[in-house]
């Protein structure tokens, strides 16, 4: 039998920002670079920044609603030209269901909250097995994100993709903590401003030592592992701050449809 390798027909991968900040999506860019690098890859990766009037930073259920009419309007004649979409946003946004309708279905489609969700479910440990041995029957994920806001709703848009009745619970997901930022302030703001207010967010997930996966919970926190990691090591102390993951939910998302597009060529 001939085990060589053979060669899949090259794939395009659109990263897309429904913002109109451009150097939101200059950072994607960047943070993928080295995704991208690597000889093996064969899917080829290119971006898209939302025109204006769509909102420099999705803060809440109307700035995503006009984010979607205004890519769909702006976007939908080229997607024919795409075998994978990644809807940049850190939300339940409409437009991972929109394009989901409106490309055939060897397009593969995903959010990145979605795609941070199905990888941190693949960190875990399996069972009752622990890392941390904390106060949870089970270890679990959470997630860090921006304003008060996406509490509630990145709760209750995990709860759902996990297939969770409304008003109850899993007990692999360990919720959700913020620090009263919005994603554009992630990076107009001081910087100091920004590290403390991460780090205490961090704290405040990982305090009972039952989350084991921390997915970064906005787009805009791209590159922001380090704030992450200092506040694991302050709060578990360096051994047990090294067993807890941190999910780049762009990057997953990234991987996630690469390796679709690969185990399921058209």
């Amino acid at each position: 039998m001939d085990l060589t390798p053979k060669r899949l027909t090259d794939k395009n991968l659109l990263v897309i920002n429904p913002n109109s900040s451009k150097s939101m999506t200059k950072g994607l860019n960047a943070l993928l670079s080295t995704i991208n690098n690597y000889p093996a890859t064969q899917v080829h990766i290119s971006f898209y920044t939302a025109p204006l009037p769509s909102p420099s930073s999705i803060n809440n259920e109307e700035d995503a609603i006009l984010s979607t009419e205004i890519v769909l309007s702006d976007l939908t004649s080229r997607l024919d030209q795409y075998d994978a979409l990644l809807v940049a946003c850190y939300s339940v946004h409409p437009l991972v269901t929109a394009l989901k309708k409106m490309v055939n279905p060897n397009v593969h489609v995903t959010g990145i909250l979605e795609a941070s969700v199905i990888t941190s479910l693949g960190l875990l440990m399996q069972g009752n097995g622990k890392r941390l041995g904390g106060e949870g029957e089970k270890e679990g994920f959470g997630i860090v994100s921006t304003g008060k806001y996406w509490e509630e709703v990145l709760g209750e848009g995990v709860r759902e993709f996990l297939g969770v009745k409304k008003g109850g619970n899993s007990d692999r997901f360990k919720g959700v903590e913020t620090t009263g930022l919005t994603a554009g302030e992630l990076h107009s703001n001081d910087q100091k401003i920004v590290r403390t207010k991460m780090k205490e967010a961090v704290k405040r997930l990982v305090g009972r030592r039952d989350c084991s996966v921390i997915c970064l919970g906005c787009a805009g926190m791209a590159g922001m592992d380090d704030m992450v990691r200092e506040a694991l090591d302050e709060e578990l102390g360096p051994k047990d701050a090294k067993m807890v993951y941190i999910v780049d939910g762009v990057k997953a998302g990234v991987v996630y449809l690469e390796g679709l597009l690969k185990i399921m060529p058209s």
